[in-house]
């Protein structure tokens, strides 16, 4: 199984949060968190992805999506294809993450308001705080949106085992 695919299957079984195998809208996260709030924010960023997943990965139209159904849908449309033909979903998905990390607003994110984000995510792997130098592409110690959109299609795309994952599944602990 290629590696992209275990990690598809890494996100659906988070996602899938009352175990019943299908993405549905069940599970769809609620929340006390104020609105603005970083609990909040993470809620919609996980009823983002359900909710496309839902609309653009449902081949049966059963209003829900099988590990089967998303493998599917991931492998055809953005497997071998450039970032720019995700599903707006997923690109949304990824603004809205990068939204939450970029605390200050100024459209970058520190490697402190990158830690702070991965604690606030109960990131705890070793291996999450090193994530940061392998997103920033440029090396000027800040990360862009376009690093995460980078980032957003290797984690769906890429066959290497060795690809930055914990910031996009921080996002989705609720």
């Amino acid at each position: 199984m290629g590696t992209y695919r275990m990690r598809v299957l890494q996100l659906f079984d988070l996602i899938d949060t009352n175990k019943n195998g299908y993405i549905d809208p069940g599970d769809l996260p609620h929340t006390d968190g104020a609105p603005g709030s970083a609990e909040a924010q993470r809620a919609r960023i996980v009823e983002t992805l359900i909710r496309g997943a839902v609309k653009d990965g449902d081949s049966n139209k059963d209003s829900r999506v099988t590990k089967d159904e998303m493998l599917h849908h991931v492998e055809r449309t953005m497997v071998g294809n450039p970032y720019s033909a995700a599903p707006a979903y997923i690109r949304d998905v990824t603004a809205k993450i990068f939204a939450l990390m970029d605390a200050d607003g100024n459209g970058k994110v520190s490697k402190d308001e990158f830690e702070r984000y991965l604690k606030a995510g109960n990131a705890t792997d070793p291996g999450a705080a090193g994530e940061f130098a392998r997103l920033d592409r440029d090396g000027d110690g800040a990360l862009t949106i376009d690093d995460l959109n980078h980032a957003t299609h290797r984690f769906f795309t890429a066959p290497e085992t060795d690809v930055p994952e914990h910031w996009l599944l921080a996002a989705l602990t609720t």
